[in-house]
């Protein structure tokens, strides 16, 4: 079907715009360039994407896509380059003194990095090196005799201590940033063999065409006998010249508010967070510098450098750690101080301090994404989208240690950077008391298995992003006119709000209580009233999740929290994990939202479900019990098996897995279960591990994977280059009895 709306209502107002654009940067008109400043950058961003091998690497990026579908994906990218492009340093080069003048290709804005040549992996068409690294510049000819150069700012003033293959400080394909209308290099005027250099670059870097006005300029590979690398230093701008770009930016506004922006466009400073990688070479068995507690050849070992997590920075695990430690300090638990103490004592300031500390170690700005742990062929990794809360994660995650090698889940304290003042838990701090209680108990339950390395609490991006919550959350709004969720899917989460619900009663006065039971109870006589009461606060104290502590007049919080399915689907694909969940409707979601329409299960893994459905998993939900038993080798085997079962099923794409192999999994799972229950039983012989409980579990293997269109420009604009096409595989997990 032709159409031409696209080309229309969209791009004829980019081509409108940016036609004057051009020109004013071709002729460096500086008032013009001003009025035309954010015009030029989004038809320059627009013109990356459009050409014939742009549209071919969106295309790459997703699973699968509709003609439709890669339009409305190109009109929603169309901007993505811009923030970091408005960071750069900006320099337009002349060719008006040479005899080669620059030609024009198919694909004219395009990026050379010295450290990827046309040869290697990075740059078989349609990719190219990813402009959020360090050594990758963006190179557009404006005509025939000017040509722009943009060149990240940290690399320009440091092309020999940076490596080229590294993302560049506060990488990003999105979100807002402030930059210098006037900033702008033009004073080099290029010889020939310089122009026949960039020509040559951008014609290995075209699709299929290219044009210029005289033939000989159409064959620069026949002039050109620069190497490669050396490319490069034709393209550097004058050292001279860059005091024009970085440093701060300082903005005070009419009503005594500021605003502050680094050369890298955060809005918040983060040295504090940034740590000294190790010097020389690590040995094998040396902890690894990602901070991830494993050995350095279990973990990045054999990893380039690009793909891995960073090491210069505090991991996620270590800002958990000194949560933890700082969270003891507050609330004095590391000295004379019980938990009944801190029940009883609990104060706004506490709080307060928790929440500044939380947002300390997660600022705004703070990309996530690369500092999640990356998918590890080594190691059987889940991500759980459930109900975070004390009294559930115990039976729902950590209990889980015992069959996943690692488990990944959302991290249960409110980050304050971007909640409104009268609901924050730094400025109305009395309000958050009982959650923080709650949070507090969640997060000394599981900070020796986070300690261990093999519980990642993380933050929702959105928490510490404003432009990936606002993205995200029109995503679910959308999604969530299609669908309105069945209540029965919430009986779990029903049950713990009644549980709240209780909890707060009782800590009302002992009039207040009184007057209730006579109220609802006026069968009983006083006698009886004052047993009723008595037995609350006995059941009260007794209650270590309850505040010993009046309810606060003015109201107090309570937060469920849990993950959305957009969220969920972001960290999976990023970490390498399977998704599971204990709630029906998460994965009525699921299946509704995150596969194609019509797509059945994978056939293939029919042996390997079954094998799933049959065995029992048994959980013990008291982390004391899991704390001695997941290093205990009588557990590896059902460990491996689950392992086997989702390293291999990742891997379904391939034409080498065939039913047989799944089918061999199968077999593995089920001959584990009988070595898991003598495992179990031997330790139930002991009179204090008496908490197992058995699980069913139900898995989905979809033709394709779970995955969601939007999701994947998640991916593309707030992510790391190397993640998972799909969620490969689901898992629900049901209680079925002690």
């Amino acid at each position: 079907m032709l159409n031409d709306e696209v080309e229309r209502r969209l791009f004829g107002r980019i081509d409108n715009s940016g036609a004057p654009a051009f020109g004013a940067f071709s002729t460096g008109n500086m008032a013009a360039m001003h009025e035309s400043f954010q015009s030029f950058f989004e038809y320059l961003s627009a013109q990356k994407l459009r050409t014939p091998k742009g549209l071919d690497w969106i295309r790459a990026q997703y699973p699968r896509l509709t003609q439709v579908d890669l339009m409305l994906e190109m009109q929603a990218l169309r901007n993505m380059f811009c923030t970091m492009w408005l960071e750069s340093v900006r320099e337009v080069v002349s060719a008006e003194t040479s005899a080669v003048k620059f030609i024009l290709t198919d694909h004219p804005v395009t990026v050379y990095n010295a450290a990827y040549p046309p040869g290697s992996e990075t740059c078989q068409y349609p990719h190219d090196p990813s402009i959020a690294l360090n050594g990758t510049q963006t190179i557009c000819p404006l005509d025939s005799d000017h040509c722009l150069i943009m060149t990240n700012v940290a690399f320009a003033k440091n092309p020999q201590s940076l490596n080229p293959k590294t993302p560049r400080e506060n990488a990003r394909y999105a979100g807002q940033t402030i930059s210098r209308t006037d900033a702008l290099i033009r004073t080099r005027q290029l010889r020939s063999d310089e122009v026949t250099s960039i020509n040559y670059l951008l014609k290995r870097r075209s699709r299929q065409f290219v044009a210029a006005s005289e033939r000989e300029w159409l064959f620069p590979e026949t002039m050109e006998s620069r190497p490669w690398r050396d490319i490069g230093k034709v393209l550097m701008p004058p050292s001279n010249e860059l005091w024009h770009f970085g440093g701060e930016i300082i903005i005070g506004h009419s009503d005594g508010t500021s605003q502050y922006q680094d050369e890298f466009g955060r809005t918040r400073s983060q040295d504090h967070l940034n740590k000294p990688p190790p010097t020389g070479r690590l040995n094998p068995d040396d902890s690894c510098g990602c901070g991830s507690a494993r050995p350095y050849r279990k973990c990045c070992s054999g990893t380039p450098q690009d793909e891995r997590p960073r090491w210069d920075v505090l991991s996620i695990r270590e800002r958990n750690l000194m949560f933890g430690n700082a969270v003891l300090d507050i609330l004095g638990l590391n000295k004379d101080k019980t938990w009944d103490d801190v029940r009883r004592d609990l104060s706004d300031d506490q709080v307060k301090r928790i929440h500044e500390i939380l947002e300390a170690l997660w600022p705004r700005d703070t990309n996530v994404a690369e500092l999640l742990p990356r998918p590890d062929s080594r190691i059987s990794r889940a991500m759980f989208a459930g109900i975070i809360d004390p009294r559930t994660i115990g039976a729902t995650v950590i209990g889980w240690l015992t069959n996943f090698d690692e488990i990944i889940f959302l991290n249960p304290f409110v980050i304050p950077s971007y909640v409104k003042p009268e609901f924050s838990p730094i400025d109305s701090p009395s309000q958050h008391k009982a959650q923080t209680l709650r949070n507090v108990m969640l997060l000394l339950n599981v900070m020796p298995f986070i300690d261990a390395g093999v519980l990642h609490m993380v933050p929702d991006p959105g928490d510490v992003n404003a432009d990936f919550r606002n993205i995200m959350w029109e995503m679910a709004k959308q999604r969530s006119e299609l669908r309105k969720p069945d209540s029965k899917g919430f009986e779990d989460v029903r049950e713990l709000a009644e549980d709240d619900f209780r909890r707060s009663m009782f800590r009302l006065s002992n009039s207040s209580l009184k007057h209730m039971i006579e109220k609802h109870a006026s069968e009983l006589d006083q006698t009886e009233v004052d047993g009723v009461l008595a037995y609350m606060k006995a059941m009260h104290a007794k209650d270590p999740l309850a505040l010993l502590q009046p309810v606060d007049p003015d109201g107090e919080l309570y937060m469920t929290r849990g993950i959305s399915l957009e969220v969920a689907l972001f960290i999976a694909q990023l970490t390498g994990s399977a998704i599971y969940t204990d709630l029906d409707e998460y994965w009525s979601q699921l299946h509704t939202h995150a596969i194609a329409s019509g797509t059945s299960a994978d056939s293939r893994c029919a042996p390997v479900a079954q094998a799933l459905r049959a065995v029992k998993f048994i959980v013990d939900g008291n982390p004391n019990t899991v704390r001695q038993i997941r290093w205990d080798r009588r557990w590896d085997t059902i460990r491996d098996a689950l392992r086997r079962v989702l390293v291999g099923t990742k891997h379904l794409g391939g034409q080498h897995i065939q039913r047989a192999v799944m089918e061999k999994m199968s077999r593995d799972l089920r001959q584990s279960a009988p070595k898991m229950r003598k495992a179990w039983r031997d330790l139930e012989a002991r009179s204090d591990f008496q908490s197992q409980q058995v699980f069913g579990l139900q898995a989905s293997f979809p033709q394709g994977g779970f995955w969601h269109r939007t999701v994947q420009r998640l991916l593309i604009t707030f992510g790391t280059p190397k993640h998972d096409r799909t969620v490969w595989m689901a898992l629900k997990i049901k209680r079925e009895k002690n």
